[in-house]
């Protein structure tokens, strides 16, 4: 997932594709189904999990245009170069071709996306498969994307990304430390018991019940009866483990995927 465009990329794509790509105002919105520049505003795909749009960047005096796509159910966030376009004869369908940015570098595929214009804030897209992931496209299955000014990255982060992230990373981070914290709890209620019983045993010596429980002997019956208890008891070590362990790895979890949710926000509204 990309969080910036590098300075000297963005002055060679404004160099290169200047004249393909020079950036173009919207004109004011009125009630049309004709497209007469490229589309403002945030293309919400909410049946895909997915948004995209055009941002206009800039460094110095140079400036181009951008295509940020956000497939939040994967999640990730790519940004793409548009290098032409075509509007048909009616007017309703525009038709772009970009080439995506990785690792601040242009790949040499072409791809090309139609979308094609109900309203003012609908529009048909459609979403194809590719190896470079989900793409706007020509081809692939066709959705009607709702077309918003405000951007539904944080949105889309907390419904489609958040759910996918925590359980990816939750199980990871539970099965890497829970044996370790299950050792540690078992050892930690082995030692319990035994004292226990220790102090039990002490006691009945004072009291004229039992033996002198410091000998050799004497403590290893302890260590047996304390491990036989404990082995008898796992469950309570279970449900201890189980209840405090799973709610710090919660905590833990949480915090990671709060940070890789806002990065994925900001790498989608491009800031």
């Amino acid at each position: 997932m990309m969080k910036k465009i590098g300075t000297k990329l963005l002055i060679v794509i404004a160099v290169m594709f200047g004249g393909i790509v020079a950036v173009q105002q919207p004109t004011t919105a009125h009630a049309s189904n004709k497209i007469s520049s490229v589309p403002s505003g945030h293309f919400k795909v909410s049946k895909a999990g997915y948004a995209f749009h055009w941002q206009t960047v800039k460094s110095g005096s140079k400036k181009a245009q951008i295509l940020v796509f956000g497939d939040f159910k994967q999640p990730t966030v790519r940004y793409a170069v548009p290098t032409k376009y075509k509007l048909s004869k009616n007017h309703r369908t525009l038709t772009t071709y970009y080439r995506l940015m990785n690792k601040n570098k242009l790949d040499k595929t072409t791809y090309r996306m139609d979308i094609y214009k109900y309203s003012n804030s609908k529009y048909k897209v459609k979403l194809n498969q590719y190896k470079a992931g989900l793409l706007p496209s020509y081809k692939g299955k066709s959705y009607t994307a709702n077309v918003t000014k405000s951007s539904p990255a944080q949105s889309y982060a907390s419904t489609y990304a958040k759910p996918k992230l925590f359980n990816a990373e939750y199980k990871a981070t539970y099965k890497a430390n829970y044996d370790a914290n299950y050792k540690a709890a078992y050892d930690a209620y082995l030692t319990q018991v035994t004292d226990a019983i220790n102090k039990g045993a002490q006691q009945d010596y004072k009291d004229g019940k039992n033996g002198d429980p410091s000998t050799p002997e004497a403590q290893q019956d302890i260590k047996n009866a304390a491990l036989k208890y404990v082995k008898d008891n796992t469950d309570k070590i279970t449900q201890n483990v189980t209840t405090n362990f799973t709610k710090a790895v919660t905590q833990k979890v949480d915090k990671d995927v709060a940070k890789t949710l806002q990065n994925l926000v900001s790498a989608y509204n491009a800031h």
